[in-house]
């Protein structure tokens, strides 16, 4: 009697399998990578400020969007002006300015208060300040004099009288995280010009000529990302900015938690990896003109290319790389961040193009929007109540999503499909590739574009090996993005801040 040999067909499952765990291991160790990078370069930045006593938190006012909502608080007209924001009293009460605060500000060490002015009229400044959501606000009603004319007002913070709502006097700020506002008095129709802000430390900072791999004032371990940090109790050498050195192995997510919580206490920390020397020199980007260079070079290869089509005839990896080369410039090159890159944007926009009309040339693989059958529309859903177990196991209560987000998310999924598997998977069909590998090489692209954000490429990657496959068993576009969709807007919703820092990917991960 013999039995059917079921080891042989289980090989090529397993092979796969291993694949796609090599797979998300790279991208961990990828996102490990760039973050570090990314760490230094923030670090090199902060150190090459700190020697030349420049600010490390300043305010360049040119337009109402540098101010928090975008607007004035109280009865007063908001315009731009080549000097700066122009804010005329309507009614001669007080008005408030407030200063945008991307992350925590020392005033304990940084207490002076620089601001550039030009007023038409005599009037009065105050400041508020509220160091966390749940601290009770306090301000100091008569920080300084507005002159008639151009001026800078120099406000030492430690010297002011400050005041709870109640009338209760209040220390003077330290680690201010969540409000800073500039409270102004003039007659009703004077106007106040305001250029920069800036913060400035009393006593200038001494550091040391490098930072080797083993220079720190304080050692992280892993157990700080896990629970709640307390600080040592013991002061830092340089309690201004101390040197604060990541643990071993942590994760990318980890890193960006540990510096986030690092701030909460010393805003001005050095913060390395572990057993990384500080480079010398302040780190740059890529130079515009080169970034614009190389963006003109890609811009004409594409139009080449699409000069060379032909009708019938497919040059399949060629294609592939033409497409997917501009997204990857934009988000793996770091370009998508607070100041997009111009050049960047371009590209990503330009291979979407060149796509679009070779897909309206020539269709290598034939696909549709709608689903036909009841099974194309719930066999893409599988990814869902995977979401749904990671929420329940590691997320929180659900928190609102705007309506217009959802349908605009809705969009960008609908976009990100078709360019994966209409355009790309599509061309890879065509390069004798075994059907496996053509959908471990679309996910794992997939997967590149949400770089550097390391637990999201690992989930997009699996996600798209299942809408890869799904879309080959029934090539229908609609319902792969609505489940792409459903399955992003639930961990948007419920798991962001622990397991999943963001659904945020290039350099806007990073903030």
């Amino acid at each position: 009697m013999s039995y059917p040999r079921t080891t042989p067909r289980l090989l090529p499952a397993a092979g796969f399998l291993a694949v796609v765990a090599v797979l998300s291991w790279c991208l961990a160790a990828l996102s490990g990578w760039v973050t570090r990078g990314q760490l230094l370069h923030e670090a090199s930045n902060q150190v090459a400020l700190l020697r030349e006593q420049a600010p490390l938190w300043q305010w360049t006012l040119r337009r109402p969007s540098d101010l928090v909502a975008g607007r004035v608080f109280g009865t007063a007209t908001l315009v731009a002006s080549p000097l700066g924001l122009e804010i005329t009293s309507r009614g001669g009460t007080p008005f408030e300015l407030g200063l945008p605060l991307a992350n925590p500000v020392d005033l304990a060490h940084w207490p002076l208060l620089r601001l550039d002015l030009r007023s038409d009229h005599g009037g009065s400044l105050g400041l508020i300040y509220q160091s966390q959501p749940s601290a009770a606000p306090c301000s100091a009603d008569h920080a300084a004099a507005i002159p008639t004319g151009a001026a800078q007002a120099v406000i030492d913070l430690r010297t002011l009288a400050w005041r709870s709502g109640a009338g209760q006097a209040c220390p003077p700020p330290a680690v201010v995280a969540y409000m800073l506002r500039l409270r102004v008095t003039l007659p009703a129709g004077s106007a106040l010009t305001v250029r920069n802000a800036a913060l400035t430390s009393a006593q200038p900072l001494s550091l040391p000529g490098a930072f080797d791999r083993q220079a720190a004032d304080i050692r992280l371990t892993g157990s700080e990302a896990t629970g709640i940090w307390i600080p040592p109790s013991k002061t830092p050498a340089n309690p201004q900015a101390p040197l604060v050195r990541l643990p071993k192995g942590a994760s990318a997510e980890n890193m960006l938690l540990l510096r986030d919580r690092v701030r909460q206490h010393w805003p001005a920390a050095i913060i390395l990896p572990f057993d990384q020397p500080l480079p010398n020199g302040l780190a740059t980007r890529m130079p515009i003109w080169l970034d614009a260079g190389v963006c003109g070079i890609y811009l004409v290869w594409l139009g080449w290319l699409a000069a060379r089509q032909r009708p019938g005839m497919i040059r399949p990896w060629t294609e592939v790389a033409a497409i997917a080369a501009g997204p990857l410039w934009l988000i793996a090159g770091l370009r998508w961040g607070p100041e997009p890159s111009l050049p960047g944007i371009t590209a990503f926009l330009a291979a979407l193009v060149y796509g679009g009309q070779s897909e309206w040339r020539r269709r290598p693989v034939e696909w549709g929007w709608w689903g036909r059958r009841v099974s194309d529309w719930l066999y893409p859903l599988v990814p869902l109540p995977v979401a749904a177990a990671l929420t329940l196991a590691d997320g929180h209560h659900l928190i609102h999503l705007d309506g217009r987000h959802v349908l605009a998310y809705l969009g960008w999924a609908l976009l990100q499909q078709w360019a994966m598997l209409a355009l790309v998977m599509g061309r890879l069909e065509r390069t004798g590739l075994s059907r496996a590998a053509v959908i471990l090489v679309t996910a794992t692209l997939f997967a590149l574009l949400h770089t550097p954000n390391g637990a999201l490429m690992q989930l997009c990657l699996l996600a798209e090996l299942w809408w890869a496959w799904s879309f080959m068993r029934s090539p229908r576009l609609l319902p792969i993005a609505l489940a792409h969709a459903a399955s992003a807007l639930l961990m948007e919703s419920g798991l962001t801040g622990h397991l999943l820092r963001s659904l945020e990917v290039s350099a806007r991960f990073f903030l």
